[in-house]
């Protein structure tokens, strides 16, 4: 750039201040990705659901449970390709502290069900040789010190049982924070009330054509009985615990506009007083031969130069950072916390434009200026 030399000067001419504003512009935008992508946890699930995966609950809620022999039942629906049962267990590890996610499932086809799943043949075999057996995420794993062999005990206080697993095999893919056990082993051992019961049932379709067919169907075969089923797409369950959710995103979004405002301030104040500077010398520019356009463009340069760097520094960081280190194992329910790509690039654009936004009025009224007016004006 012809004139970029000047612009650098120009900008280091108050280094506080310049420091000062690209520090702001950092921290701002840091927070802003922080946000994001907190807000695309919250929504993974949905995003990342099976689309030929359907998920049926008690049609009142999920506190309640359903029968057993439901899976049979449905299983014979057309269309249906599988069926699990999902049960959650709330067991404690140790204390209530170490809490994490555990199901019992039917083990000869989890791998099936959730095809994302993935462990050595080995292991996913003796997981299903032993009624005890348990397989659990990689990443809880690395939370809780598990290692294949190790023996852990998991006492619940919904069903007041206390139950001992043997882990046989670390796996990664899907939710890497979850134990998966057998349900048998687990039913075996529950009280009268929930023996034979089931929290939800986890079904497979043929194709994308049965999922509406295979919802409606099983709907209506449980209609007038004492446990009714609500069955929804994977993706559809789980955007109804987002829904639970009420208002954090609309308060994230809200947060986000009002950071993004603030930082348009902080960035207008600041060019505005470096414009007011410098009025005087537009003049002597102008008398030089500088046109108004170069003038206005050398302020625009500047504001450039300072959401460049502030956002290379912002954005970049929290990229590194979030990419080094796995927050996700701090942060209970959330699978990973690494920004997405495009939001990356959104809030580097949106940076620009901010600066951009910042300086156009003042570089405007001030290249506009005569060189008399320029030259006498005291700001």
């Amino acid at each position: 750039m012809k004139f970029a030399k000047l612009i650098f000067k120009n900008i280091l001419r108050n280094k506080r201040r310049t420091l000062l504003t690209v520090s702001s512009l950092a921290v701002s935008l840091f927070l802003i990705i922080t946000l994001a992508t907190v807000m695309r946890e919250l929504t993974r699930g949905s995003e990342t659901a099976n689309p030929l995966r359907l998920v049926a609950r008690h049609g009142v809620s999920l506190m309640f449970d359903l029968p057993g022999s439901y899976v049979e039942r449905v299983e014979k629906v057309p269309g249906v390709e599988l069926v699990t049962p999902y049960c959650w267990y709330g067991g404690i590890y140790i204390d209530e502290s170490k809490f994490f996610a555990q199901f019992a499932i039917d083990e000869k086809l989890l791998r099936r069900y959730q095809s994302e799943i993935k462990m050595t043949d080995g292991e996913w075999d003796a997981f299903v040789a032993d009624r005890q057996g348990a397989i659990v995420g990689k990443k809880l794993s690395q939370m809780h010190g598990f290692k294949p062999g190790q023996r852990i005990t998991l006492k619940s206080p919904i069903y007041n049982t206390e139950l001992e697993f043997i882990i046989h095999g670390i796996y990664s893919g899907g939710e890497e924070k979850t134990m998966f056990f057998h349900y048998d082993y687990f039913n075996e051992s529950n009280p009268p009330f929930a023996k034979d019961r089931v929290g939800t049932l986890g079904i497979v379709a043929k194709s994308a054509d049965d999922v509406p067919k295979i919802s409606q169907t099983v709907d209506a075969m449980f209609l007038n009985t004492d446990a009714p089923t609500k069955t929804e797409t994977e993706r559809e369950f789980a955007q109804s615990f987002e829904a639970m959710m009420g208002g954090v995103k609309q308060f994230m979004y809200g947060i986000i506009g009002a950071i993004t405002f603030s930082l348009l301030l902080v960035m207008a104040s600041s060019m505005a007083m470096s414009v007011r500077e410098r009025t005087a010398e537009v003049g002597t520019l102008k008398a030089l031969g500088f046109q108004r356009f170069t003038i206005a463009w050398l302020f625009v340069g500047e504001a450039l130069l300072l959401s460049v760097v502030g956002a290379g520094l912002g954005v970049g960081g929290a990229a590194l950072l979030y990419n080094l280190v796995d927050l996700s194992l701090a942060i209970p329910f959330f699978s990973q916390f690494v920004p997405a790509p495009e939001a990356l690039a959104i809030v580097f654009v949106g940076a620009i434009l901010v600066g951009i936004a910042s300086v156009a009025y003042s570089a405007w009224r001030v290249s506009n200026l005569t060189i008399a007016e320029a030259l006498r004006r005291v700001e």
